[in-house]
């Protein structure tokens, strides 16, 4: 293999041969089959490198011309490389690029970043060339032109480079620490998020890392500067997304987003509701007119086809189909359009407005300037729509934007009602209910000190169990083998990233050696596997032909090719799970409150104990058994959800008739 590498550096003529090496031979290959190349052919390797090194600097750096990112992956063959001679005519390209970088237009900037940094790998400096990679490009907009393709590039050649979470993380801090993050202009400020969100957090090896949560004491540090500076509100509204976001997808306890609550929401509700009183944002007492209906504005982030929607559209559909609720309320949704997350699904809007619903969606004008919105305007701007339509009722299913913190604390409605997902204790002023549909059938519920109103609603079939051909169920069966039953579950990792449950887990299967697990969603593989391999030892790699890392699925075709899903703990996956229920499946949980079940419930546990032993019982029924059991379980579900849908309407109704003699209200 070196003897071909360096039979194509020699027949390396112009500029169009190097770059065909760099996107067909280097492309190909990672840092650990260059490592081994180095080790066993030291020399042939190093006269391989140096007249790469010797070509780069020939055909391009001396013509006065410039590479692309692509140029880059040099750092593959320069980093196994223990010791190299130093190329003295690289000195002037890096003393160049320090000079003038951040000092020109960005594509200019970007040109001389490559320019540094290709110098730095091309001198054997590589672990300084991609801490100054990492900061260097952080700095830099991200819309323009060809930062798509530095995007890519850092993608897919991250992983290949084999550049740890550790090493980038040192790189990020040195960037973010406060005395020099503070004083930079807000574009180079609101860069650096936008590159860790938008790129960084999306290569394989860095997705959903929970060493993420090590930058969190910098961001926040951040967040309680701008908070208070002048100009500053802008950012730091921009900033308490950002910081929702990252942590959150790592987040698996209420103590972490208590935790937050505290030291983000609270803080930053303080200064929104200052800046509100300031500006007189706080909707005014009005007489509405008698011949008009009452109007619900519903806050959200975006609309796209997860399970909050699911859960929303059902609930929105079983309200508007009671004749009392629509003689007296009209519900309109207000939109966040949060881009950084998502653009909104077509489809998904569609749905609503099916229903009835109108939709004002701030982000059509204001997502002109793409992940440089301003999200102080999109807060200004729908303050004033939802006191313009004159909301009465104002129900939010966020618990931590920047946005929809700041519309609350500015007391945009007369009645302000949290919609709780799964986050228990979210608590900021002037919410005057709390609404959950996590509740069984309670329609009064105590959770994490707290109280909340139970609305049980009950999910649309559609979402649950629509048509599939069987043949798309039988190809997608076909990638896993024929004689194993399949273990599962659909949803982000983090919440089967735990000790207790892997464990429990390896010992189910252990005892049914017919079974393989599917990890379907997205998340953080290595810090599972990490898990694995601790509790499994000698036997990981063996168990490891058992256990499949899926990746996002359609859990509409993934619900039918599961055998029994064994519910994750301590964080349970929630709808996904109800979902695949609804197909007529089998799942086991293991419930937080002990009395909402009876023991001999085979779905339900009330301890790692009992979840051990119904596991086993659910695995070794019998076919007939199974149908049996789920005959049972369908029907009583059937009867459980007319009950439901009937609680949930009569609860919601009720929350809304205690609204004038509520003490918040107006």
């Amino acid at each position: 293999m070196i003897e071909q590498y360096l039979q194509a550096v020699q027949a390396i003529k112009y500029k169009s041969d190097l770059e065909f090496f760099f996107s067909q031979k280097l492309r190909g290959t990672n840092l650990t089959q260059m490592q081994k190349l180095y080790k066993e052919y030291q020399k042939d390797y190093l006269e391989f490198a140096l007249r790469l090194r010797e070509k780069v600097v020939e055909l391009v750096l001396k013509k006065g011309d410039v590479g692309d990112s692509l140029y880059l992956s040099t750092y593959l063959v320069f980093a196994p490389i223990e010791q190299i001679s130093k190329e003295d005519e690289l000195d002037p390209f890096i003393q160049t690029s320090k000079n003038y970088f951040l000092k020109l237009g960005d594509l200019e900037n970007l040109m001389l970043l490559e320019l540094e940094v290709l110098c730095l790998i091309l001198n054997g400096e590589t672990k300084l060339a991609m801490r100054r990679y990492i900061q260097g490009i952080s700095h830099l907009e991200m819309h323009l032109h060809r930062m798509e393709k530095v995007s890519e590039f850092i993608r897919e050649f991250f992983p290949k480079m084999d550049i740890t979470m550790e090493s980038f993380l040192e790189s990020i801090e040195e960037i973010l620490e406060f005395s020099y993050y503070t004083q930079l202009p807000i574009m180079r400020a609101r860069s650096i998020l936008n590159w860790q969100l938008h790129c960084f957090w999306n290569v394989k090896n860095f997705f959903n890392h929970r060493s993420w949560l090590r930058l969190y004491p910098l961001w926040r540090e951040a967040f309680y500067y701008y908070l208070d500076c002048k100009d500053g509100l802008d950012h730091a509204l921009y900033m308490q997304f950002f910081i929702y976001h990252m942590c959150g997808n790592s987040y698996s306890s209420q103590e972490q987003w208590r935790e937050f609550c505290t030291q983000i929401d609270q803080v930053g509700s303080k200064r929104y509701a200052k800046f509100a009183k300031e500006h007189s944002l706080e909707a005014k007492d009005f007489c509405k007119k008698k011949d008009l209906k009452i109007l619900i504005g519903i806050l959200r982030d975006r609309i796209v086809e997860n399970s909050p929607y699911k859960v929303e559209y059902s609930f929105l559909k079983q309200i508007l189909s009671s004749p009392d609720f629509k003689e007296r309320y009209v519900i309109k949704i207000y939109l966040m359009s949060l881009l950084e997350k998502s653009e909104n699904s077509k489809t998904a809007l569609q749905s609503y407005q099916k229903l009835g619903i109108e939709i004002v969606d701030v982000g059509e004008e204001l997502n002109a300037k793409g992940f440089y919105n301003s999200h102080l305007q999109k807060a200004l701007r729908l303050n004033e729509w939802i006191k313009r339509d004159g909301v009465e009722i104002l129900i939010s299913p966020n618990n931590g934007y920047g946005i929809s913190d700041f519309v609350l604390s500015a007391r945009s409605a007369k009645m302000q009602i949290f919609w709780s997902h799964g986050n228990f204790v979210y608590d900021i002023p002037n919410l005057d209910f709390k609404m959950t549909h996590i509740c069984g059938n309670a329609t009064r519920l105590e959770r994490e000190g707290y109280s909340f109103i139970g609305v049980p609603v009950v999910m649309d079939q559609d979402f649950y169990n629509p048509l599939i051909p069987e043949e798309v169920i039988v190809h997608y069966r076909s990638q896993y083998p024929k004689d194993k039953r399949i273990l599962g579950t659909i949803g982000r990792l983090t919440k089967i990233d735990s000790f207790p449950y892997l464990q429990m887990l390896i010992k189910i299967m252990k005892k049914f050696p017919d079974t393989i697990y599917l990890a379907c969603g997205s998340g953080n593989i290595e810090e599972i596997k990490a898990k694995l391999k601790e509790i499994l030892g000698k036997d990981y790699e063996a168990f490891m032909q058992r256990f499949y890392f899926c990746g996002y699925v359609n859990s509409v075709i993934y619900g039918h090719l599961i055998d029994f899903w064994p519910d994750s703990f301590p964080m349970e996956q929630g709808e996904s799970r109800i979902e695949y229920v609804a197909k007529g499946n089998l799942s086991l949980v293991l419930v937080k409150n002990k009395e909402m079940m009876k023991p001999e419930w085979i779905t339900m546990a009330s301890d790692e104990e009992d979840y051990e032993r119904k596991a086993v019982a659910i695995l070794s029924l019998s076919e007939q058994e199974k149908r049996e059991k789920i005959q049972e379980i369908m029907e009583g579900l059937y009867r459980y959800n007319q009950k439901r849908e009937e609680i949930g309407i009569k609860s919601f109704m009720d929350c809304l008739n205690e609204k004038d003699s509520h003490p918040h209200c107006f």
